[in-house]
């Protein structure tokens, strides 16, 4: 298949020259990247800003893995005849200082496949065991202007609900929503949707209005 931007042409030409941590934090941190950017035979230096769950010599920019994502986003519902209800998530997020609407998520702990992760992650943040997992993406950079972070989106059958399983500052709860709430949630102001959980709510309006 032929690539229908010709490469490089007119464009520039990069070359990372250095990385330096700029903070020491246990989850999230700071780096600096300095690029040597070539256009027409001219050098230039570029710093550039980012964060990033890994360590240095983890970072995408070094070991251009752009196969395994860093987290897996789990889109549930259940249907019962012709009705489909999902089951949204209320988290407290400290960075945003307010409640958002999602669906569950969480990072992919060491050799997990994602399939293995979306088990997890639904049954701790919702309690939920699930089947028929179906995967959307699955990799996807998440903030490309400040992160080198990826993500894949899967989305469930959820066979059954029972006991969460929730660190000690997740402020998360559960509620299975029939479709015809979500338009009218995704019109009022009032709910604040994050954007992965809400392109997922799109995706399965479009999906199941058209069967």
């Amino acid at each position: 298949m032929k690539d229908e931007f010709e490469e490089n042409k007119g464009l520039l030409t990069w070359k990372l020259e250095d990385v330096k941590q700029e903070t020491l934090h246990p989850f999230l941190n700071f780096y600096t990247l300095t690029y040597d950017v070539t256009k027409q035979g001219q050098h230039k230096t570029y710093p550039y800003y980012m964060v990033s769950r890994k360590d240095a010599k983890g970072l995408r920019p070094l070991s251009q893995n752009f196969q395994r994502p860093d987290a897996v986003i789990i889109g549930l519902y259940q249907k019962n005849g012709n009705e489909i209800s999902v089951l949204l998530t209320k988290q407290f997020r400290p960075a945003f200082g307010h409640y958002v609407y999602s669906v569950a998520a969480g990072l992919i702990d060491g050799d997990e496949t994602m399939e293995e992760c979306a088990r997890r992650e639904a049954k701790e943040e919702c309690g939920a065991t699930i089947d028929d997992i179906e995967v959307l993406t699955p990799f996807s950079p998440s903030a490309t202007g400040m992160s080198d972070e990826a993500n894949a989106m899967v989305m469930a059958r959820v066979v059954s609900l029972g006991k969460k399983d929730l660190e000690e500052f997740e402020d998360i709860s559960s509620e299975f929503v029939s479709l015809s709430q979500v338009k009218l949630m995704l019109k009022d102001p009032h709910y604040i949707f994050a954007l992965n959980g809400l392109l997922w709510l799109h995706y399965l309006l479009a999906r199941f209005d058209k069967e």
